[in-house]
């Protein structure tokens, strides 16, 4: 392969990277819009659980001032210390910020000071590495209090739960149901935006044709941007009035919610 048809290649990859990336983000937004009662669940879940954790923290300060001194062969009494100064922090950034930094984002602009900045990565990496440390203690403790033991799990567990619920569950349940729309496995239901009944079918059908779908500029896709499986002769492709091309299953249920090209959001019923 030449250097210029290697350019190419890599030039025709990156275009279909960002033509996926670009429908991937339109999508997910269909999503949160579409689940936006499932999302709401979370949150109050979420909150529920924030306030469990208060909870479980001033239990954890009771058995932390009941028992500090007692042996452990684990600085455990003063990892629950540490979570403590790490809450406060948390609780207290904009105060900390507005009299301890000197920064009011209402008086000094949205552009943050690499002192702030700073700050907010070190209180973030101390909320993420405490419970990782707290456990490797855990885990090693073999001669130690048992409610100091017991406070420091309930802490870590309680970490674990918000977690989960907060960020790992709503990322693999927009990445499932991702997958699943861009395969044409499951439609997302009819939004206000949709296009109209029919446009689909009034939109030309494209016969595959090998030698066409190249990626070359004068050529179409290789591949359709929703479900980024190559082009062929078993599924139906059809071409918006844009110029775009895509599998007609695929870019039907993308019609569903939104009456417009998955990558140039052109009207695909030819309307101006």
């Amino acid at each position: 392969m030449s250097g210029s048809d290697a350019t190419a290649s890599l030039a025709d990859g990156d275009v279909r990277r960002e033509a996926s990336a670009t429908v991937r983000a339109s999508l997910a937004q269909v999503i949160e819009v579409s689940f936006a009662r499932c999302n709401r669940v979370v949150m109050c879940l979420a909150l529920l659980l924030a306030v469990g954790l208060m909870v479980v923290v001033v239990w954890a300060e009771l058995v932390y001032s009941a028992h500090e001194e007692d042996y452990c062969d684990e600085p455990l009494a003063e990892m629950l210390r540490l979570i403590f100064l790490i809450i406060i922090i948390q609780s207290l950034q904009k105060t900390i910020m507005r009299h301890c930094l000197c920064y009011d984002m209402a008086q000094d602009g949205p552009v943050e000071p690499c002192r702030v900045k700073l700050f907010r990565c070190l209180s973030l990496l101390a909320a993420l590495v405490w419970p990782l440390v707290a456990g490797w203690m855990l885990m090693n403790s073999h001669d130690c209090s048992r409610q100091l033991q017991l406070a420091v799990a309930v802490i870590i567990g309680y970490y674990v739960t918000l977690v989960a619920v907060v960020i790992i569950l709503p990322f693999l349940f927009i990445s499932v149901m991702l997958c699943l729309i861009r395969r044409g496995v499951l439609a997302l239901p009819r939004m206000p935006g949709a296009a109209p009944e029919g446009s689909l079918d009034q939109l030309p059908v494209i016969a595959f044709e090998p030698a066409r779908f190249n990626d070359e500029p004068s050529g179409l896709p290789s591949c359709c941007a929703v479900c980024l499986d190559p082009f062929n002769q078993q599924k139906e492709i059809v071409q918006t009035p844009c110029g775009h091309v895509f599998h007609k299953r695929c870019l039907g249920g993308w019609m569903q919610v939104a009456c417009t090209c998955p990558l140039c959001r052109s009207d695909v019923t030819g309307n101006a």
